[in-house]
C-alpha cells in the first residue's frame, strides 16, 4: 500500500478582493455619514440662531412682557406635559388590562379599549357570541374590584353574519388605587 499525501493548504493564496471591496465600501459609508452629520449640524446651528432671533424680535414687539416671562411660560407648559406623562405611566395598566381580558371568556372578543385617565373611565368595544354572553360579561366586569359601575353605551346585532354576534360598547368606571 502506498502512502497517501494530503495537502490541505494552498501554497499561493489569492488576494482577497471581496474583503478589500468591503473595506472600501465601509470607508465610503463612514465618509458619507460624516459629511451628512456635518450638514445636519450646520443646519441645526442655523435653526437655533433663527429661533433665537425670532424670540428676541418677539420680545421687542411685546413691550408689556418681561424678558424671562416667555421662558417661564414655556417651562410651565413643559412641566405640565411631563406631569401628565408621569401620571399616565404610573397608572396600573397591567392590572386594568388583565381584569378586562379575564372577565371576557371564550364568548367575548375585545375590539378596543380607550382609557380616559382624567375622568377615570374606560370605553370598551367588543363582540359577543350572543346577548346573554354580553350581559354575562357586563356582570363579570361589575364584580371586579378594580372596576366600578359598567354602563352599556350601545349594542347591535350583526345581521349580515350567519351566527348573529352582538357588537357592543361599554363605559366602565375605573377605580384607580393610589
Amino acid at each position: 500500500m502506498s502512502k497517501l499525501r494530503l495537502d490541505y493548504q494552498r501554497s499561493v493564496k489569492p488576494f482577497p478582493w471581496e474583503g478589500a471591496l468591503l473595506l472600501v465600501l465601509a470607508l465610503a459609508v463612514v465618509v458619507a455619514s460624516g459629511i451628512y452629520y456635518r450638514d445636519l449640524s450646520t443646519q441645526a446651528d442655523l435653526w437655533e440662531s433663527r429661533t433665537e432671533q425670532n424670540e428676541r424680535a418677539a420680545q421687542r414687539q411685546l413691550p408689556g412682557r418681561r424678558p424671562g416671562e416667555h421662558t417661564t411660560i414655556a417651562m410651565a407648559l413643559e412641566v405640565k406635559r411631563a406631569n401628565e406623562v408621569l401620571r399616565q405611566l404610573s397608572m396600573p395598566w397591567y392590572g386594568l388590562l388583565q381584569t378586562i381580558e379575564s372577565a371576557g371568556g371564550k364568548d367575548v372578543a375585545l375590539l378596543g379599549l380607550e382609557p380616559d385617565t382624567e375622568k377615570r373611565l374606560v370605553k370598551i368595544s367588543g363582540e359577543a357570541k350572543n346577548i346573554a354572553a354580553m350581559l354575562d360579561y357586563i356582570k363579570q366586569l361589575e364584580n371586579q374590584d378594580l372596576l366600578g359601575t359598567v354602563y352599556l353605551q350601545s349594542h347591535h346585532i350583526q345581521l349580515q353574519d350567519p351566527e348573529r354576534p352582538v357588537r357592543f360598547a361599554l363605559v366602565v368606571v375605573w377605580r384607580v388605587r393610589s
